[in-house]
């Protein structure tokens, strides 16, 4: 997608501008949606009445039509396509995921010095058998706190172009730099940073394959407790790439229209069929009040991609996991899972290590499970959720 056409969204309230260009799937009242959605983001609300010739009947429903769809958010962007995401892993793959030893090299003969970025994005749980970043963390890394650094108080939202860029400089990020991201569990978190780090335009973003557990638990190397402190980069943030990134009128769009987009659960195979919810108990917040998954969404579980060792499995592999699940990379795909984080890493796989053209739905199921009138496939034959 070359030479895509640009948009200058509007904030929540301001005028809504031109309008996006559309993703070759999007018709109808979905589109008036994610018109909306595509320049300012956010939460779907629909109304009933006579629909018009914009209408679009929801599946499985005795009549029903979706008449006005509106949004607000905060969200910002534009459709840049996918030529500075995808950064040649297909060719080879360290240009996308790098190894401990690669690693390990770097460091011996100095981050900043070879122009490379190290930072610890994870989710620090209190299961977790790894030592948070304050206990050591591996030479020259420094932190992102996902909670308080990347994502807007009160907002389902990420920080701004502005904020992001601020963060991206006092970290020593300049257009030259090679981020090197890692986490704890599987780097969920720390591909959830690389999607965002590549969502606001940042050139070259690596994973550190199996992330904190290989280097520490596998690996058995060295983790230090000293913060480093780097020059301020000069690095300036691009709007959104809402190629990068599904809302939830697009989806409805996909549901009520079957087009050829491969929608990719993540999740476990019992939150996909309904069986499970979620454990508010270690995870508040996130719950949903119904259980499910999006009709016309194949399951591949995240973990299906993933080595003992937490890190990916051969590209091949990948690749023919996704193919006997019915995936057709050759066309549009959007990952989702519950908020995001775990259909990041899946994203990174398909995207960055296999060159797909891939979205993330971050909203996931913690948005689509909560929201009054959208269509849920539930194959227990039980609703779930507060309402079971």
């Amino acid at each position: 997608m070359s030479d895509p056409e640009k948009t200058e969204p509007a904030a929540q309230g301001g005028d809504p501008g031109t309008t996006p260009t559309k993703r070759p799937w999007l018709t109808g009242v979905a589109f008036l949606a994610v018109a909306a959605l595509a320049a300012t983001g956010g939460a779907l609300i629909a109304g009933g009445g006579g629909g018009g010739d914009d209408s679009a009947a929801v599946p499985g429903s005795t009549g029903g039509e979706i008449a006005a769809v509106s949004a607000q958010s905060l969200a910002t962007g534009e459709h840049r396509g996918f030529d500075d995401v995808h950064q040649g892993g297909t060719e080879d793959l360290e240009n996308v995921l790098v190894g401990t030893d690669w690693l390990a090299e770097k460091i011996e003969a100095g981050l900043e010095e070879n122009d490379i970025v190290l930072i610890d994005i994870s989710e620090n749980l209190a299961s977790s058998e790894l030592t948070p970043y304050a206990e050591g963390h591996i030479p020259g890394a420094q932190y992102v706190d996902w909670g308080t650094d990347v994502v807007r108080e009160n907002l389902r939202e990420f920080v701004t172009q502005d904020e992001f860029a601020e963060l991206a400089r006092g970290l020593g990020i300049s257009d030259d730099s090679t981020v090197v991201l890692y986490g704890d569990n599987d780097n969920w978190f720390a591909a959830y940073g690389a999607w965002l780090f590549k969502l606001y335009g940042v050139p070259d973003v690596r994973l550190l394959d199996g992330g904190l557990k290989k280097w520490e638990q596998v690996d058995g190397r060295e983790l230090v407790q000293e913060v480093p402190q780097y020059a301020p980069g000069t690095f300036e943030a691009k709007p959104q790439n809402f190629d990068l990134r599904a809302f939830q009128a697009e989806l409805l769009d996909v549901v009520v229209d079957e087009h050829a987009v491969s929608l990719v659960d993540i999740r476990s195979a019992s939150e996909y069929s309904g069986e499970a919810g979620v454990n508010l108990q270690t995870f508040p917040g996130e719950g949903a009040t119904v259980w499910g998954h999006i009709p016309s969404a194949v399951n591949v579980p995240w973990g299906a991609i993933v080595e003992d060792d937490g890190t990916y499995k051969s590209a091949d592999e990948i690749r023919r996991i996704y193919e006997e699940a019915g995936v057709d990379l050759d066309n549009p795909v959007v990952t989702y899972c519950r908020i995001g984080e775990r259909a990041s890493h899946t994203w990174f796989a398909l995207s960055q290590i296999l060159g797909a053209e891939v979205a993330v739905y971050d909203g996931s199921w913690s948005e689509w499970g909560n929201s009054v009138g959208v269509p849920v496939q539930n194959d227990t034959g039980r609703r779930g959720g507060l309402w079971g």
